[in-house]
Order: C-alpha cells, then sequence, then structure tokens
C-alpha cells in the first residue's frame, strides 16, 4: 500500500513537472513573440521606405509610410496587423510571467495598446485630407497610444530592479527628445516647407521604444530552475 502511494506521488510529481515545464515554453514563446514584433516593425520600416521612391526616411514620419494616400499602404497593412498581434501575445506572456502587481499591469497595459494601435490601423488610419471627426479620432488614438506607451514603461520600470529602472529612464529621455525634436517641425509642415530631420527624430523615438520592448521581453525570461 505504502510502495502504491509512493507512486502515485512520484507519477503525480512528474506530471506536475511536465506541465510546469510546458507552461514556461508557452511563456518563452509568448516573450519571443515581444522580440518578434520589435524585429518585423523596423524591418517593415525599413523595406516600406526603399519601396517608396520619393520618400526620405530622414524628413518624413513613419505614418506617411501607412496613409491612406500612400503607395507603401497595402505593403505595410499586414505587418502591421501582425506586429499588433505580436504585442497582444507579448501582454498575455508578460501577464502570464507577473512576478508583482506592477508587472502584471504592464502585460495589461501591452494588450490594450495593441487594441487600440490596431484599432487605429484599422479603423482610423491617417488621412491628409480627412475632416472632423475621423481626423479628430486619428489624433485621439495617437495620443492614446502615447500614454499607453508611457505607462507600460512606466509600470515594468516600477516592477523591477534598478538596473532596468535606469534604462526605461533613459528611453523615456530618448522618446522625449525625439518627439520633441520632431515637433520643432511642425511649423514648418504647416508651411508645407521640407522638414530636415523629421524622420530621423521621430525614428530615436520609435527604435528606443522597439529596443526597450525587447530588453523588457527578455529580462522576463523565465530559467529551467523556476
Amino acid at each position: 500500500m505504502i510502495e502504491f502511494s509512493r507512486e502515485k506521488v512520484n507519477r503525480m510529481g512528474n506530471n506536475f513537472k511536465e506541465s510546469y515545464t510546458q507552461y514556461l515554453l508557452v511563456i518563452r514563446i509568448l516573450l519571443l513573440c515581444g522580440v518578434a514584433s520589435s524585429v518585423l516593425y523596423a524591418a517593415t520600416d525599413m523595406l516600406a521606405a526603399m519601396q517608396w521612391e520619393d520618400y526620405d526616411w530622414t524628413a518624413r514620419m513613419v505614418s506617411d509610410l501607412l496613409s491612406v494616400s500612400a503607395p507603401t499602404r497595402s505593403f505595410i497593412f499586414v505587418p502591421l496587423i501582425v506586429y499588433n498581434v505580436l504585442v497582444f501575445a507579448l501582454g498575455t506572456g508578460v501577464w502570464m510571467r507577473r512576478r508583482n502587481r506592477a508587472i502584471g499591469v504592464t502585460g495589461i497595459i501591452l494588450m490594450v495598446y495593441a487594441v487600440v494601435s490596431m484599432l487605429g490601423l484599422l479603423v482610423f488610419p491617417l488621412n491628409y485630407d480627412a475632416e472632423g471627426a475621423n481626423a479628430t479620432m486619428h489624433m485621439v488614438v495617437t495620443f492614446a497610444i502615447i500614454i499607453l506607451m508611457f505607462m507600460f514603461v512606466g509600470f515594468a520600470a516600477f516592477g523591477s530592479g534598478r538596473s532596468f529602472r535606469v534604462y526605461s529612464i533613459i528611453t523615456v529621455m530618448l522618446i522625449i527628445g525625439g518627439a520633441t525634436l520632431a515637433g520643432m517641425q511642425i511649423p514648418r509642415i504647416e508651411a508645407d516647407l521640407t522638414t530636415p530631420g523629421l524622420g530621423v527624430f521621430e525614428r530615436l523615438s520609435i527604435y528606443a521604444m522597439l529596443l526597450w520592448v525587447i530588453v523588457f521581453a527578455l529580462s522576463l525570461w523565465p530559467s529551467n530552475k523556476q
């Protein structure tokens, strides 16, 4: 009777280890989705810029590639849908991997960010000819995406160690710095003048965030001993 009980306990223990190993595998796959999302976004930006002959990536915004009238919209549309799906998957993985409440909230915010970004892509895309409600909603969605981005960086930093907090602060400074420099070009945009450096400044913000996502995803990578 005792031997049978021991065998049953051992079998239950082995089943638990196998289930936990599979659980960790799912988390790793979801975290890798975060890495893949940043790589996909960067690659799509670069390839789309090369496809548009008259597009100067140093002087024009990334969103121009996705505007309704852009010749690159059809090329960039599907990859950005995949990007948002990958970010949602990352948020799921972060929530599953949560080691404290702040990291769990970060996962939820990442999922909301992906949904709002998808909404902007499908329902309220950039349209330079749009007026009224549609143009306003595009600005609202864009503003919401920016707020959500700062929120998930902030909560992740709060729930992580000192080194990652410092890195997150540097990232936020780069994002704000790039956005500020890009914003200084608004008068030239309104005057329909050339905007040298606009694309570089905007991409400084975007790529700083993309790199942060990769570092954050890998910082949550579970070991086999856990």
